[in-house]
Formats: C-alpha cells, structure tokens, sequence
C-alpha cells in the first residue's frame, strides 16, 4: 500500500493538502475489527476515553481485545487509556503489541517515541520518530519532535 500512494498522481496525500483527511481514513480503516461486537466494544471505549472515563474505556478495550487479539488499534487505544492512568508499563506493551500487529502504526510509534525521550532515550526516541514519519510524513508534531531531536543530537552517530 505505501508504494501505491507514491504513484498516484496529483490530489493524493503527497504535498500535504488532504493529511489530516487521509490520516482519519487511515485510523478508520484500522478502527474495523471484523467484527460488530468489538467494533461496538471499541467505539464505546473510544467515546469513554474521551469522556475521561479511563476505568470504563479500560475494561471495555480488555474485552474487545480478548474477543479479538489480532486487532492492533484495540492495543493502540489501550496503550493511550493506560498511559493517562499512569500505567507506563502497560501503555509500552500495549503500543508495542500494536506495532507487531499494523507495522504502520505511526501513532503507536509517536507514543512510544514520547515515552523513550521522556526517560532520556533520545536516539531510540528520534529513530521511533522516524519510522513514525516514514508512514505518515504530515503529522506535524512528530516532524517537530524529530527535528528537534535531530538539532540535539547533532555530531552525534545516530
């Protein structure tokens, strides 16, 4: 898929104009399950989310995740309630586990990359960053982190 997008021709993605557009076809593309239960389960989990309901959207992205083990945004999703309830540790393996499942991840990537500098990784955060960028080179805030991470570490070997 990612070389397809390279050679479609003008309107695509490439300069930026539709990103964000394209970014939210993207999230929900891997918001799909395959499944009407999870999907329900996800999208009530997402909605508790952001409704600060963090134990309500836990337990909901637990079941869906144990009806469904293979789906990656259920993890990804997780990985996010977790790290707002301070559970690093899960929120790690959460994004991790995502990652092994849609390799494209790129917001599982942005996370894990805040979380490596927060801890003072910051070669391991840039090369997250980087990867992050490569499927989708638009998002704003990962091309600012990495080129200020890039600027500090400069002369360095990266």
């Amino acid at each position: 898929a990612r070389g397809e997008v390279r050679q479609r021709g003008e309107g695509d993605c490439g300069d930026g104009r539709d990103s964000e557009a394209v970014a939210g076809r993207i999230q929900e593309i891997w918001a799909d399950s395959q499944s009407d239960t999870v999907d329900i389960l996800f999208e009530r989990a997402s909605a508790a989310a952001d409704a600060g309901k963090l134990d309500l959207a836990s337990a909901l992205l637990d079941h869906a995740i144990g009806l469904a083990p293979n789906f990656a945004q259920g993890y990804a999703l997780r990985g996010a309630v977790r790290l707002r309830t301070g559970d690093q540790a899960g929120s790690i393996a959460d994004f991790s586990h995502a990652i092994e499942l849609e390799p494209r991840q790129f917001e599982a990537r942005i996370a894990l990359a805040e979380i490596m500098l927060a801890g003072g990784d910051k070669r391991g955060a840039y090369e997250m960053l980087q990867t992050a960028l490569e499927w989708n080179p638009h998002e704003e805030h990962a091309r600012e982190r990495a080129r200020m991470l890039r600027d500090q570490l400069d002369g360095q070997e990266i």
